[in-house]
């Protein structure tokens, strides 16, 4: 009986735009349910169900029923969706008593959403710039904002006598439609002045839930000001479009399988001219397998650490020999499944050869440094040699033995100065561009053979050690020797230049191998106990050109190009000092088992 009640209720309430649903306070069911209400929450259920199915507090709607509410008045309440997300929307409530005898705890439910009540209250929006008016469904005026009233010189008195027909020529077929639908027309207006404008006309249809009358806005927007919108958005594309084919990047956004997504229209740099990357295609697909790991490993190390990670790799465009930098930048999604990464390409054929020649100037800057002491040091087993072979002209040494041993110190001297000469040229020689799988202990040896003599002259105890069972590392030596050498030197000035000498200066020079951070790392060092460095000087040392010795011709390049050394081998270099007691440069390379890294 009841759901043949309910049914015969529901059928004479089918000609209601607002979306209802029926509630039984008895039961706590849901007797009834809109279908507009169903797909809106995503809802799939036979009735009578629980009010817990659709309601977020089914206590606060029993509540509020039991209360006997306003039938007029709106109530904010929350339903519940399919995929558990909340929605506010609001109810407004109605008794069956009239309807249903004798089932007087079953209620009707009127239901609109959160984003058509906020249309409904545009009326109150005054300071809105665009002129605007509300019409009832039969086109007379209900409200007109106050840019509306100035442009047609009327008053809020004046306009709600007339009709929206009386305000504006429309042709017949959007006269007709303005009152049902939502429509947008091209219009030419003439204001209370009599002057001529072209507008936009747009227009909304929205319920009134308190009469059940729609309601009509209506926008006028001012074409001029939307051309110059356009214009103005036009303009800016234009501009990006110059700014990006001027500069000397390719930007490609791939997912984390490496395939391209997108690929920005650029087209003045030459890497993508002649690559020609598509839409679809591997973005590695032109390196060889080795090469192409290795990128990957990078995209993915971008992708799950979510930082931006940077790589080098050289290739032939044109007969010529040129270097690329490819940024990984990964783009943040609020899905986290969405993994994205923008690839920046860049051309650092030239800077890496700026690089060169800066690694260079800092190189013989070194050789300046060491050089004095190197005289002093070529010059001792010189003069030995010398007075050995004088003794040896001059004294007719009889004894094989005693001609043999004077012979032997010669040659030692001799060795030694063959040694400190060829030292000094190969850090003057330009290094190759290739990285070799080198020994640290012979970089070690090699840098100590040329720092020590300058210790020596400055008075400055050097020691040196090694870790046992030593991994190799990959690298240009040459590049990680003037790094070692830049460091001793800069140890070498602290110390001479203290204002209080120490009465036992020392540097130690070190190696020894460290794990951390699941990577193998050999980790140069370099310690003193000068004077160290204050907290203001520290951060800024790696600075270009910043230097403390800039009245004894200090550059300010040597430590933030031994920076970039490290960097571009995957390293990083850190300084540990404490200010009046001395400093520790430390640097990490990457460790390698053998030859194949």
């Amino acid at each position: 009986m009841l759901e043949t009640k309910i049914h015969k209720l529901s059928e004479l309430l089918s000609h209601s735009s607002i979306p209802y649903l029926f509630v039984d306070l008895k039961s706590q069911n849901v007797l009834y349910c809109h279908d507009q209400i169903k797909n809106l929450l995503g809802l799939n259920f036979t009735l009578p169900c629980s009010m817990d199915l659709i309601f977020e507090d089914s206590n606060k709607v029993s509540s509020l029923l039991k209360q006997r509410p306003n039938q007029k008045e709106n109530y904010q309440i929350q339903c519940k969706k399919a995929n558990l997300e909340t929605l506010t929307v609001s109810a407004q409530f109605s008794s069956t008593d009239d309807v249903l005898n004798g089932f007087d705890e079953i209620y009707i439910l009127y239901i609109q959403w959160k984003q058509i009540t906020e249309t409904v209250h545009l009326p109150q929006n005054e300071g809105l710039e665009i002129p605007f008016l509300i019409t009832d469904s039969f086109g007379k005026v209900q409200f007109a904002n106050t840019r509306f009233l100035d442009f047609f010189s009327i008053t809020l008195e004046q306009i709600q006598k007339k009709s929206i027909f009386d305000l504006l020529t429309l042709p017949e077929p959007i006269k007709s439609d303005l009152l049902k639908s939502n429509i947008k027309h091209d219009i030419d207006i003439h204001s209370g002045l009599g002057e001529k404008q072209k507008f936009q006309l747009q227009s909304f249809v929205t319920p009134n839930y308190s009469n059940g009358i729609n309601n009509i806005t209506i926008l006028l927007l001012d074409l001029s000001t939307l051309q110059n919108a356009e214009n103005t958005i036009r303009y800016g594309e234009e501009k990006l479009k110059t700014f990006f084919a001027t500069i000397n990047n390719g930007f490609v956004i791939v997912n984390q399988d490496a395939t391209i997504i997108e690929v920005a229209p650029i087209f003045k740099f030459l890497l993508f001219q002649l690559l020609a990357f598509e839409v679809g295609e591997n973005i590695f697909q032109y390196f060889d397998v080795s090469e192409k790991n290795r990128l990957i490993e990078v995209l993915n190390l971008s992708i799950t650490s979510q930082t931006t990670q940077r790589a080098e790799f050289d290739y032939s465009l044109l007969g010529e020999d040129r270097t690329f930098e490819i940024k990984f930048i990964p783009v943040r999604k609020l899905n986290p499944n969405d993994k994205k990464v923008m690839l920046v390409f860049s051309d650092i054929t030239e800077a890496k050869r700026l690089d060169r020649q800066l690694i260079e100037s800092m190189k013989f800057a070194s050789i300046g440094e060491i050089a004095a002491g190197l005289a002093h040091e070529i010059n001792n087993p010189l003069q030995s040699a010398l007075l050995y072979l004088e003794d040896l002209i001059t004294v007719d040494e009889t004894d094989p033995n005693e001609r043999k041993n004077i012979l032997q110190k010669i040659e030692a001297a001799n060795l030694r100065i063959r040694d400190l000469v060829k030292a000094l040229l190969d850090l003057g020689r330009m290094e190759s561009p290739n990285r070799d799988f080198v020994s640290p202990y012979y970089i070690l040896v090699r840098t100590s053979e040329l720092v020590e003599v300058s210790c020596r002259k400055k008075n400055i105890q050097f020691t040196r050690h090694a870790g046992p069972n030593l991994p190799g590392i990959f690298v240009r030596w040459q590049e990680i020797e003037q790094v070692l050498i830049n460091c001793v030197v800069n140890s070498i000035n602290a110390l001479s230049e203290m204002e209080i000498p120490r009465e036992n200066p020392r540097i130690e020079l070190g190696i020894d191998f460290l794990r951390s951070q699941k990577k193998d790392w050999v980790v140069f060092s370099v310690e003193d106990n000068g004077p160290g460095i204050d907290d203001d000087t520290l951060e800024k040392v790696f600075l270009p050109l910043f230097t403390t010795r800039r009245n004894k011709q200090g550059t300010g390049l040597g430590l933030s190009i031994s920076k970039k050394i490290i960097a571009e081998h995957g390293g990083e270099i850190y300084i540990k000092t404490k200010n009046g007691v001395g400093t520790k440069v430390e640097i990490f390379l990457p460790a390698h088992a053998d030859e194949n890294g």
